[in-house]
């Protein structure tokens, strides 16, 4: 039986790659707060999604399609799971023609000025589990997609 690629390969491992991609930036980031650039736009990746969807029609591949929609969607997650639980910096959802931050809870952009490598040790790391609603919201956010994808995994075999 042949896999359909919205529910496989490529469609699902590019949207978990795409998940993270915008935190590429954060290897070349001298500080936590200062990683998002273009990457943590929706227009960069709106542009890419467009870009992609025409090669795809220019070249007739199939697989772009899946591909596309996989890096969008899972950029835009990102995005909006930044936004959801910023804690140093919030999202440029209408960059470039705004450079204000959105957020939902109030950011300390003064807790980000070490570096990226620094977010896994303290003080950084106590004061990102400071905001305890937010952190368990994260890991909910984990724990139902492990299960989603547990979920889907397992009906294969009539479980």
């Amino acid at each position: 039986m042949k896999q359909s690629l919205w529910t496989g390969f490529p469609f699902i491992p590019v949207l978990l790659f795409a998940s993270i991609l915008p935190d590429v930036d954060g290897l070349m980031s001298e500080t936590i707060a200062g990683h998002h650039s273009i990457l943590h736009t929706p227009i960069y990746w709106i542009v890419i999604f467009g870009l992609m969807v025409f090669v795809g029609r220019i070249i007739k591949n199939e697989k772009i399609k899946p591909i596309s929609l996989g890096i969008f969607i899972g950029t835009q997650l990102h995005l909006f799971s930044d936004w959801f639980t910023a804690r140093t910096v919030g999202i440029k959802w209408l960059y470039p023609f705004s450079d204000k931050d959105y957020f939902l809870y109030q950011i300390q952009p003064e807790q980000g000025q070490g570096s990226v490598w620094e977010m896994v040790q303290n003080p950084y790391f106590s004061f990102y589990m400071s905001n305890g609603f937010l952190f368990w919201i994260e890991i909910g956010i984990v724990i139902f997609s492990v299960f989603l994808l547990s979920k889907n995994r397992l009906s294969k075999f009539d479980i």
